[in-house]
């Protein structure tokens, strides 16, 4: 489970605020799901480092139930297309990361 904590993640116009849950992109404010909220800062919080949907899952869920990992790939799409960024790339065969490049 992640810890709350009062920190700022900022990654370009991507601004992930731990503590209050809230995301904005280009001071715009993001409506984000809980499970998207904790998928963006579980791997804002690791870049570049590379998750299977099984980590990333097991990292941010509060149930504990047999296919949870699936959802993982398509709470990964819903965070490119809300926050309309390319900082969580697929690397086909094993995951996904958080990467800081532009």
């Amino acid at each position: 489970m992640m810890s709350e904590t009062d920190k700022e993640m900022i990654y370009g116009n991507l601004h992930i605020h731990s503590a209050s849950r809230m995301v904005d992109v280009a001071g715009h404010k993001i409506v984000l799901t809980r499970m998207e909220f904790d998928v963006l800062c579980f791997l804002a919080s690791n870049p570049n480092i590379v998750f299977t949907r099984d980590q990333i899952y097991e990292a941010i869920s509060r149930d504990n139930y047999a296919g949870g990992s699936y959802l993982i790939r398509d709470i990964i799409y819903r965070l490119r297309v809300k926050l309309d960024i390319t900082n969580i790339p697929t690397l086909h065969g094993y995951g996904y990361r958080f990467s800081t490049e532009d």
